[in-house]
């Protein structure tokens, strides 16, 4: 079913219209029910179960679930900056290598290119997932 809103009086009045055959095979409309009532009776159900109790659940559940995505993106931090320190300490030994010694060099190139790599891994998955869940860095 769908929703048709008329006006009627000055006011919007919604009739709920079943048009699924219609639509289809171009049938003529199979039922119209005249929505106020049904909206009336929603509106008081929700009413009735909105309560202070059941609001301040939502709102611990909201909490938690913020609180989580913030540990998260603590942790993930966390490891830019591990991965960023690694990458500074590699670049480090490499400058302090002895340019004649090339087999200790290449071996610190090599893995500097690694530490370099994971980085950028971490640096991408980190601002793909704030950007994702819109979050924000701390």
């Amino acid at each position: 079913m769908t929703v048709r809103y008329h006006e009627r009086q000055g006011r919007l009045v919604p009739a709920y219209v079943c048009q699924r055959e219609g639509i289809a095979t171009g049938q003529p409309i199979c039922q119209c029910i005249p929505g106020g009532g049904i909206d009336e009776a929603v509106g008081q159900l929700v009413l009735e179960s909105v309560t202070p109790l059941s609001l301040e659940v939502a709102l611990n559940v909201q909490q938690e679930l913020q609180n989580r995505l913030d540990e998260g993106d603590r942790l993930r931090q966390q490891q830019v900056q591990r991965t960023r320190y690694e990458t500074e300490q590699a670049q480090l030994r490499y400058m302090r290598v002895d340019p004649n010694n090339r087999p200790c060099v290449n071996e610190i190139t090599s893995f500097e290119l690694d530490s370099s790599r994971s980085r950028k891994s971490v640096v991408k998955s980190f601002k793909s997932h704030t950007s994702f869940f819109g979050t924000s860095t701390h």
